[in-house]
């Protein structure tokens, strides 16, 4: 375990988190279901945790490792199914929109642990491309094109996580 220079103090673990974000509902759910693939066998030297609309949580959910990847759905334009990887500093400033039934969306969360210093030093996110999801979306399954693209991002977020060990 390393000390954080500037997290009072904080101690920060070696391991990767991947965290898969998202709602219950059509596409959004596309971060839970590569989550809940990855942790019946998670990559070596890291943990996973599915996060159901974790808001600010998303913040202490990025705290105390060195490296993070978030798995989540986003809307940019680009067709349905599209994986976007970016960087921490990319989320922050990315204008595309990440799919939020969030309280607090996944970029500005970011923004603010980095602001508060609780950010990994390195990882970042795998967007998956999803049609818009209406507010009053319903427990639906994942599009043939969300299913598609969580096989690209399994294979995608292990080899990450390998470049970051």
């Amino acid at each position: 375990m390393l000390r954080a220079p500037f997290g009072g103090g904080r101690l920060r673990s070696k391991v990767i988190r991947i965290i898969g974000i998202g709602a219950p509902f059509g596409d959004d759910a596309v971060g839970l279901e590569v989550a809940q693939i990855l942790a019946k066998d998670p990559p070596p030297g890291c943990e996973v945790i599915a996060a159901d609309r974790p808001g600010a949580g998303l913040v202490d959910l990025l705290d105390g490792v060195e490296a993070a990847i978030l798995i989540d759905a986003v809307c940019s334009g680009a067709p349905p199914g599209t994986v976007h990887q970016l960087s921490f500093a990319e989320v922050a400033r990315h204008t595309g929109r990440f799919v939020s039934s969030h309280q607090l969306g996944v970029a500005a969360s970011v923004q603010l642990a980095r602001k508060l210093r609780r950010a990994p030093a390195s990882g970042g996110m795998l967007g998956i491309e999803v049609a818009a999801v209406p507010p009053d979306a319903q427990y639906t399954p994942l599009s043939l094109d969300a299913r598609r693209a969580v096989l690209e991002v399994l294979a995608r977020a292990r080899s990450w996580a390998d470049a970051l060990l």
